[in-house]
């Protein structure tokens, strides 16, 4: 078989055994990119469902495919799965005319692009302390820095008698002697961080906030005053918590509060020389872009932000942002740049590990990028929508309550356009209970997109009831 044909075998067995399961069809599915991938090596240990799919259809089993798990010391050049990975590979995943970049130039164009991004924060007030890696290090890795500097500090050991032994006791000493932290007390904090963004997927905003926000003071107090080794990741996972902060104050509509949180992100992104950092503040205020009718800013933040993401390790975050690319031109009603953006998506994430990655792209499973192409197909009406927003609502696990909100909403508009207006009366108000009830910003967003579209149409007596609770909850 070539390699197109194997994977077309492949995910031909992963839909049968989803029918089989009941699960409905799995959304992600094999490319000839990604058996090359395998065949390479650049890949080693698929996710399960692929190697059930590939050992049924090529009769053998996990051991003899080659797939296995390796923990490596970690050498420069190779990711925590101990696999290489090609440039080739990454320029596949690429926007249009990318190419992977030298250290100098990238740090040179991280540098020059703050100035262009209009709307975010003076970089002329940037802090930027000379060169922010060494000539060995790789742009985009946390995992480089955590190994290099985890036992910077052995000294601090001959200390640790005199320090409190329970976590959160010895976290309260560290930040009474910052001077003293030490490699185990930045990783709590750095697990916390990703803990409160895994949190945020399942919890209204509000509950949130105040957790969030004693995070974000606890880590502010650190900045500047800890053991050299340690700066970056402080100012790393401070960053990542402020444009959380950011998000959970848009999502709660304290708009002004989510402008002031995203600057401070982006100086602590600048100053760690952090790209995907940048990036990922970027890509949440493309959605405040959007939800102000900006959609020409919102989409100059997306091809920015984009530019951010060249490493080996930042797959997730590409394909996240050429998602929502898709998203926006689709709203401009550009459908080739909208359909090229999502296709750059799907061939990312092929290579993507969200999971493993950075503390924002553990939210982005299949489920999320099969939610953005809902997004994109239904404002352009495209044909496969009804089949591909049906596949995706039966793949959502009951966790995930935010994205049901808005693929409800866009399912709705999409059922609205298409005349059948009982089917859309009744997905609207299924998506502003769901909207409501989690205090989902995007899902307003959408349900007022909604609003907008029927309120001509409250001749009909459906779409009237449903104008009018939007009216009531939302408008």
């Amino acid at each position: 078989m070539s390699r197109q044909e194997l994977a077309d075998a492949c995910n031909l067995e992963l839909a049968r055994m989803c029918e089989a399961m009941g699960s409905g069809q799995r959304w992600a599915g094999l490319t000839d990119r990604t058996i090359g991938a395998l065949e390479r090596g650049e890949i080693r240990w698929p996710n399960r469902d692929y190697r059930r799919a590939l050992c049924t259809v090529l009769n053998r089993d996990e051991d003899s495919l080659g797939f296995y798990i390796d923990r490596p010391s970690e050498r420069d050049g190779e990711d925590r799965s101990g696999t290489r990975h090609s440039s080739a590979l990454l320029h596949d995943a690429m926007p249009s005319g990318a190419t992977q970049p030298s250290r100098e130039s990238w740090v040179a164009e991280f540098r020059g692009l703050q100035g262009q991004v209009a709307g975010t924060w003076d970089s002329t007030s940037s802090i930027y302390p000379g060169e922010p890696w060494s000539a060995d290090d790789r742009a985009d890795t946390v995992d480089d820095v955590k190994r290099r500097t985890a036992f910077a500090l052995p000294a601090l050991s001959l200390l640790a008698a005199s320090m409190p032994s329970e976590p959160w006791n010895r976290l309260a000493y560290m930040l009474e002697h910052p001077q003293q932290l030490d490699g185990p007390t930045l990783e709590q904090l750095e697990g916390h961080t990703a803990e409160l963004f895994r949190r945020e997927e399942h919890l209204p905003a509000r509950q949130l906030a105040a957790h969030l926000d004693a995070h974000v003071r606890r880590l502010e107090r650190l900045v500047g005053r800890v053991p050299a080794p340690f700066e970056r990741r402080v100012l790393m996972t401070t960053g990542e918590a402020l444009a959380l902060a950011g998000w959970v104050a848009w999502d709660s509509k304290r708009h002004q509060t989510a402008r002031d949180l995203y600057a401070r992100a982006l100086r602590a992104a600048d100053e760690a020389g952090d790209g995907p950092l940048y990036a990922c503040v970027l890509a949440y205020q493309s959605y405040g872009a959007e939800a102000a009718g900006n959609l020409v800013h919102a989409r100059q933040l997306l091809i920015a932000a984009q530019k951010f993401v060249r490493g080996e390790h930042s797959a997730a975050t590409r394909a996240w942002l050429a998602a929502r690319e898709a998203e926006v031109d689709a709203a401009l009603a550009k459908p080739m740049p909208a359909l090229r953006a999502l296709d750059r998506a799907m061939t990312a994430y092929d290579y993507a590990h969200p999971h493993r990655e950075r503390s924002w792209t553990g939210f982005f499973t299949p489920s999320r990028l099969g939610s953005m192409t809902v997004t994109t197909y239904a404002r352009l009406d495209h044909a496969d929508l009804d089949a591909t927003a049906e596949a995706v609502v039966a793949s959502l696990p009951p966790s995930d309550a935010k994205v049901k909100a808005v693929i409800l909403a866009d399912v709705a508009t999409a059922a609205i356009q298409r005349g059948r207006h009982d089917r859309g009366a009744q997905l609207g108000h299924q998506a502003l209970e769901q909207t409501l009830s989690q205090e989902a910003s995007l899902g307003r967003q959408r349900l007022h997109d909604l609003h907008l579209m029927i309120q001509d149409k409250r001749d009909d007596a459906d779409l009237a009831e449903l104008d009018d609770r939007l009216l009531a909850h939302i408008v």
